[in-house]
């Protein structure tokens, strides 16, 4: 099984990881869009290949004309209109059929595959689809969260930092992003899972971006973008990108 979250629009990067990790399965854990140039082409891709996805704040935004600075989180702040402008651009890039996709997304899933429990949600059960949940969160705060949730396996994703833990009798797993990491390492990030071992591994694959950077250019986007796919991090100054 192919676990991954975060496309936001990077198409190259998903196809590479699509392609080179064999599986019978694939979940994707939200943020179809924004932030890169094709996420008509991401939306077709993984409509026609995950078994199961639920939606992303940026996928929320999008699909109901939200801006994403009235729901920013204070580190991203000073992106605030990048953001808005990535989604203003996205919203352009994608048809009203894609729209319509994004609106009937779940916002978590459950579902059980070979006798393994899976949870899954872009962020944690009851809180709001922009709440993080940070890699260092307390094992003790964890079994908060998910305390009402009875699954063997919970899939989360919107940190674009990819971890693993256990708590109880629970896995939990972030695969990163597959389209914009956060970690410093910018190749794609995903997990495998063996339903079969229960052995669960992270991943990371280099990718082509020549043709992202020609169209991020071309559209005029926000120059994070750019920035973060060649660094893997966000600046912490967006106007000397």
């Amino acid at each position: 099984m192919l676990i991954i979250s975060d496309v936001h629009g990077n198409y190259h990067a998903l196809d590479r990881v699509m392609k080179e990790v064999k599986c019978d399965a694939i979940l994707c854990c939200g943020d179809i869009v924004v932030d890169y140039p094709f996420p008509q082409q991401c939306i077709r891709s993984l409509k026609d290949s995950c078994i199961h996805i639920c939606m992303g704040n940026n996928d929320y935004n999008v699909a109901y004309d939200q801006k994403a600075s009235d729901t920013i989180n204070q580190k991203y702040a000073h992106l605030a209109k990048d953001l808005d402008r990535s989604t203003d651009l996205t919203s352009e890039l994608i048809n009203d059929d894609a729209k319509k996709y994004l609106r009937q997304l779940p916002r978590e899933c459950r579902f059980v595959l070979d006798g393994i429990s899976f949870y899954m949600n872009h962020t944690v059960p009851h809180l709001s689809v922009h709440h993080y949940l940070d890699k260092y969160t307390p094992r003790s705060e964890l079994a908060e969260y998910y305390q009402e949730i009875q699954a063997d396996v919970i899939v989360t994703g919107h940190t674009h930092i990819p971890y693993v833990k256990s708590f109880g009798d629970k896995i939990l797993v972030n695969p990163g992003s597959v389209g914009q990491s956060r970690d410093g390492d910018p190749r794609a990030s995903f997990a495998t899972f063996d339903t079969a071992t229960r052995r669960l591994e992270l991943g990371r694959l280099e990718y082509d971006v020549k043709e992202t950077i020609e169209h991020l250019k071309k559209l005029n986007f926000p120059a994070y973008s750019l920035f973060c796919l060649i660094n893997g991090f966000l600046p912490q100054y967006p106007n000397r990108c």
